[in-house]
């Protein structure tokens, strides 16, 4: 039964995901060009998990900040009085552009239609027309991506850590943490409204509230301070 149920949560997000493919033009079926061997391409999914361990979504892993980066940015928060916020990137890759040709073959489930009269179905390939979970240019796409907006709106990438930006306000300023598709934000209120709508400009995000879990750790928001654990690795 446990193993019916995941299918059938897989089968939504794998419907999902070809529906925002497809909406932005990500995918495009042809008839394989002569010479080309498409690669081989299968659906692998991993679990998501919130604060309380409850599975959330199934996604691909890429471009992270570390642990101690991390730490110290929350102990940073705490002494400033500042806000933790997170917002979530729909379907990251479909910001990734490609910088070369990828074919590959229909993963499993995908449906094609009928061959067309010039080309037999066996002969179809897919043609990528921008990142795609799963490629090794995945991380690197998505990233140059997001650097490049950026730092057009005036945030400034840490040369240390590539996965911190910030920008600053007046007499305050506004980090922004990047762990894969999730961007931690940190500043004042009024200072992550405006980061959240610069991001909506061109991205579609989800505002997901203040961060609650983050690199296996559990984040509590309390009126004096922050107080971390790890209670559902027990």
């Amino acid at each position: 039964m446990a193993m019916c149920i995941m299918n059938q949560c897989q089968l939504k997000n794998v419907g999902k995901e070809m529906i925002d493919q497809n909406r932005k033009k990500q995918l495009r079926r042809i008839c394989t060009p002569e010479g080309v061997k498409p690669m081989r391409y299968k659906w692998v999914f991993m679990r998501k998990r919130n604060e309380k361990g409850e599975i959330v979504s199934y996604k691909t892993y890429s471009l992270v900040v570390d642990e101690t980066t991390f730490r110290f940015l929350i102990s940073l928060v705490i002494r400033e009085g500042l806000d933790l916020h997170l917002m979530d990137v729909v379907i990251a890759n479909l910001y990734g552009p490609l910088d070369n040709n990828i074919y590959m073959k229909p993963p499993e489930g995908f449906k094609l239609p009928e061959a067309a009269n010039s080309c037999s179905r066996e002969y179809y390939s897919i043609k990528l027309n921008i990142s795609f979970y799963g490629l090794k240019q995945f991380g690197r796409m998505w990233h140059n991506r997001l650097n490049e907006y950026l730092s057009n709106e005036g945030y400034k990438n840490d040369p240390i850590s590539p996965c911190i930006f910030i920008k600053k306000f007046g007499s305050g300023f506004v980090i922004i943490v990047v762990y894969v598709d999730d961007l931690n934000i940190i500043g004042t209120f009024e200072e992550i409204l405006v980061t959240m709508e610069c991001l909506n400009k061109e991205f579609e995000i989800k505002d997901l509230g203040k961060t609650r879990f983050c690199l296996r750790l559990q984040i509590e928001h309390l009126n004096n301070g922050i107080f971390l654990h790890q209670t559902t690795y027990i």
